[in-house]
């Protein structure tokens, strides 16, 4: 027992965590509001956190429709309830603001409640290997600011916060407040975040953004984040009746692209969004292929900015190309903000010292033609004939000057060699079928583009020409090149044969406990994987479903019952690409089951990892196989069609409604059994 006069140890209480910067609260059991107890254990000053064993119920709830992360922690020690709420959210309605309040409730006892509300990070240098410290001179009293620069792009990061107790009229960084039995204290707390990418003086920037912001309008900016997501859901909600568990997993997906994207066309996407830090926030051809369809028709304006990211770093694509001795563009496979292929050219095992080979940086061209794929389909679905005149053509231009200069001559056709399909199990491969197809569409469009932007815009077309130096002839070489390049077609049982040589490789009988589990030594022993009957995700699958209408329905079922017992699902862009075509091909069983996959493949953790960060591409093809497989949503210049057969639903689902934007207007596509 304590000594009677002594101050009594602290325990510490987690406050909670506001977009990654850590805040404290510490509580001090006293008995009433001044004089403070004279027996009490020791034992009840031991530090807590939730590991401690002290917390009796913690709950947290992410509020989808309003975007909001509400937590509620109760702590009771020797008897003693003290119950911990927070609330917090990242404004929609003001993008540099950020939100938090803390409540603080004393159960059954009296104490004095301490809050220290720092936003600093003790851990930062160890956590947040990216970014340094700098000082800041001249801290106001009650308000708290933080600056860092990034250590590779050098952007500097200024972030200034205030605290207020709710009836104190005053702000604070620390709080000694006497609370008695079943007093409810309320601390809210404005964060303000600006870059140098915004503003030339981010600390400036953020003070001022923070000063202006009043304690009384709290409320206001809450309900302002509030109706904004109100609106989002309006574009983006898929109504399943009867169905809350699909319902609940789509709005989750659909949360996690939407708040991965914005109007900066400057960023993209990156492959684990920012919620973690798998990849690196490295851009793929994940967001093209995707997740740009669900923007494409669900946020238009935020499809054009993912679009417009590819035409701001076009000359990162260009200084690619010229390293691989090639003209035009070549889209980066991991993508930065300044275009820069950043792919890690091998990996060294730690235990053996053993470099790995990493291919795909060189060799997965076919992110180029998936660019302008996405491209082609936005074009095709809003019309924007502003964004085609002002960067798409441009952007079609320098990519099929790449393909034009990157094949090769054989035998009276094009040739592409040593390239990687999405497969990622096999390299240093020809005239991989997908990567071909992909190709000539780029040229396609190029050639249309160009010939649209002559007719439509003259004066546009000549300064192009002028600016990329185009020869007068070279659109007739792309479609040429095009037409002339080989593109496997189905042998005589159908099978599209994956790439030049792939019927001649080893067959694998893959188990069936190693889909979508595939044992880690396969990264380590590509050369012997290289040689093997077996893939990693869709491939060929991938070329027809994106070209479905090229091929009969009997070639694309000869090719499903081929590839797929072929197919381990190593990557999480795999399942929903074979529940598009499953569906197509009224393959029911097989459909539901990797569509379900796909669906769940985060909020399970189906593939062990998603630590590192959503698998946004995952969530982007799992609303394509619900919207373009399962329920067969196809676009005419009529609109939207949905065929008969799509009133085929999964078992237990008796209707799916939704909105989709084709061409400036909002159709409500409903699909009943």
């Amino acid at each position: 027992m304590q000594k009677p006069g002594t101050m009594p140890k602290k325990r510490k209480l987690p406050f909670s965590r506001c977009h990654g910067y850590h805040a404290r609260s510490r509580i001090f059991d006293v008995d009433g509001v001044v004089t403070r107890t004279a027996e009490m254990h020791a034992e009840a000053w031991k530090t807590v956190f939730l590991r401690s064993g002290y917390w009796i119920t913690h709950r947290r709830v992410l509020d989808l429709h309003e975007a909001t992360l509400a937590s509620e922690l109760r702590f009771d020690i020797q008897g003693r309830r003290t119950l911990l709420c927070s609330r917090r959210m990242a404004s929609l309605s003001e993008l540099h603001l950020l939100l938090q309040e803390l409540t603080v409730e004393l159960e059954n006892h009296s104490a004095m409640v301490e809050l220290d509300a720092s936003v600093d990070d003790p851990r930062l240098a160890d956590k947040h290997l990216h970014v340094e410290r700098i000082p800041v001179q001249g801290q106001s009293t009650g308000v708290e600011v933080l600056q860092f620069k990034t250590r590779i792009s050098r952007q500097h990061i200024a972030i200034a916060a205030r605290t207020t107790l709710v009836g104190s009229g005053r702000d604070a960084l620390q709080w000694n407040v006497p609370a008695r039995i079943g007093t409810r204290l309320l601390f809210r707390r404005y964060v303000t975040v600006y870059t140098s990418r915004d503003v030339q003086q981010p600390v400036q920037a953020a003070l001022e953004h923070l000063r202006a912001l009043e304690w009384d309008a709290f409320d206001a900016h809450v309900a302002s984040h509030c109706v904004n997501w109100r609106e989002v859901w309006r574009h983006a909600d898929i109504r399943i009746a009867d169905q809350p568990d699909v319902e609940q997993a789509l709005r989750f997906n659909a949360y996690h692209l939407r708040i991965a994207a914005d109007h900066d066309p400057r960023t993209s996407v990156a492959a684990r969004t920012l919620s973690g830090r798998g990849y690196q926030g490295h851009v793929f051809w994940d967001v093209e292929m995707f997740m740009l369809p669900f923007f494409v028709h669900a946020y238009p304006d935020i499809a054009r900015q993912l679009l417009l990211y590819r035409h701001h770093t076009l000359d990162g694509a260009r200084q690619r190309a010229r390293a691989m001795g090639c003209r035009g563009a070549c889209y980066a496979w991991e993508s930065t903000v300044t275009g820069e292929d950043v792919t890690p050219r091998i990996i060294r095992l730690k235990t053996s010292g053993k470099e790995i080979p990493i291919h795909t940086g060189i060799q997965q061209i076919h992110v180029t033609a998936g660019v302008a794929h996405g491209l082609w389909r936005y074009w095709e679905a809003t019309g924007d004939e502003e964004f085609l005149r002002e960067a798409g053509v441009e952007m079609l231009a320098e990519t099929a000057r790449f393909w034009t200069s990157r094949c090769t001559r054989e035998n009276g056709a094009y040739h592409l060699h040593r390239v990687m399909g999405p497969d990622e199990y096999h390299y240093d491969v020809s005239d991989n079928a997908y990567t071909n197809r992909l190709a000539r569409f780029n040229l396609e469009q190029a050639w249309r583009a160009a010939d649209w932007l002559q007719r439509r815009s003259p004066r546009h077309w000549h300064e192009l020409t002028l600016r990329l130096a185009l020869a007068p002839g070279e659109p007739g070489r792309w479609l040429r090149t095009a037409r002339e390049l080989y593109c496997p077609r189905p042998r005589s049982d159908g099978v599209i044969e994956q790439f030049s040589g792939f019927f001649g490789l080893e067959a694998y009988a893959l188990p069936g406990e190693e889909r979508l589990k595939p044992p880690v030594s396969r990264l380590f022993d590509a050369e012997r994987v290289n040689r093997l009957q077996l893939l990693k995700q869709a491939d060929v699958l991938m070329l027809l479903y994106l070209f479905s209408e090229d091929f009969s329905s009997e070639v694309v079922r000869t090719n499903y019952d081929y590839y797929e017992p072929r197919t381990d699902h190593g990557s999480s862009l795999s399942p929903a690409i074979h529940a598009a075509v499953a569906a197509r091909l009224g393959l029911r069983e097989h459909a539901e089951r990797y569509f379900h996959q796909s669906l769940s493949l985060d909020l399970s953790n189906r593939m062990g990892n998603s630590a590192a960060g959503v698998h946004a591409a995952c969530m982007g093809g799992t609303w394509q196989a619900l919207v373009f497989g399962l329920l067969g949503v196809r676009w005419t210049d009529a609109g939207v069609i949905v065929p008969d057969e799509a009133a085929l639903l999964p078992d237990g689902w008796s209707s799916v409604e939704m909105e989709l934007a084709w061409r400036g207007t909002r159709h409500t596509v409903r699909v009943t059994r």
